[in-house]
């Protein structure tokens, strides 16, 4: 087995370092608040659209009440790029919103659908966040401690 040196070490650490400065920044550089904001109004009538065509063809399944939830999130993803909570939880809130909405309207406040109020609010929020890679990880942790 060869032992590394301290040069490689040292240029690895280096190279790990700079990867993850460049993943922090692409990460910034990329995220759009307001894109992500537009994506969730557009999955809002693309959820709520999928979830009227199913009531009205009679599959009433209380699951299907997520849908507009994940529909949101995962257009205001796509749309947005956003990887911090703060704009994540404001996907959660239009997602939350969405469903209360689709409860009242659709369901007539039935008391299974109004618990999934607020469940949608974590489903929509889950699907909002961007699935970091462990250099992005790695430069948000480095950027949050002040060494990046």
């Amino acid at each position: 087995m060869v032992r590394k040196g301290k040069g490689e070490s040292e240029s690895y650490r280096k190279f790990i370092d700079e990867q993850a400065k460049q993943a922090y920044e692409d990460l910034v550089k990329n995220q759009s608040p307001k894109k992500a904001f537009l994506g969730a109004l557009l999955g809002v009538f693309l959820g709520l659209a999928l979830l009227i065509l199913f009531v009205w063809n009679g599959l009433v399944f209380y699951w299907m009440l997520f849908v507009p939830a994940a529909v949101i999130g995962y257009l205001a993803c796509k749309f947005g790029k956003i990887y911090e909570s703060k704009y994540a939880n404001m996907v959660g809130v239009i997602g939350l919103l969405t469903n209360g909405i689709a409860v009242m309207t659709l369901y007539n406040f039935e008391a299974l659908a109004l618990s999934s109020i607020p469940i949608s609010f974590f489903v929509t929020r889950y699907f909002a966040k961007l699935k970091l890679t462990e250099a992005q990880e790695k430069g948000i942790w480095r950027k949050e401690i002040g060494q990046l």
